[in-house]
């Protein structure tokens, strides 16, 4: 006789298997992702000290993104963009579908 699965495992493995794609890093890359709704933003940092930014548009529509202490840009699908940010981060999408970005933090090393 086979068992059925256990619901609880099955959440879990559902839970394991989306958890690159909702906000967090990516195992092969390292990068992490976000998907960003219609018509909402994504907080991608609040209090985060100066660094290097690097932030791909995976489409399909145009983000915007607003660095405190950095560049405010419009990224089209498929852009790619490295820019010097610090403290709130934010990314926009004003279009009326899902889009989802790719994003690094690259920390600026300073010589003692």
């Amino acid at each position: 006789m086979i068992k059925p699965k256990s619901v609880k495992n099955s959440r879990k493995a559902k839970r394991a298997k989306s958890a690159g794609n909702g906000g967090g890093p990516n195992a092969p890359t390292g990068k992490w992702t976000q998907w960003i709704k219609p018509k909402g933003a994504a907080l991608l940092s609040q209090t985060l000290g100066p660094l290097h930014f690097v932030i791909k548009n995976h489409g399909p529509e145009p983000v915007r993104l607003f660095a405190e202490y950095g560049d405010l840009m419009t990224l089209p699908p498929d852009a790619v963009r490295a820019t010097y940010a610090g403290g709130t981060i934010t990314v926009e999408n004003d279009s009326g579908q899902w889009v989802l970005i790719e994003f690094d933090f690259l920390p600026i090393y300073i010589k003692p």
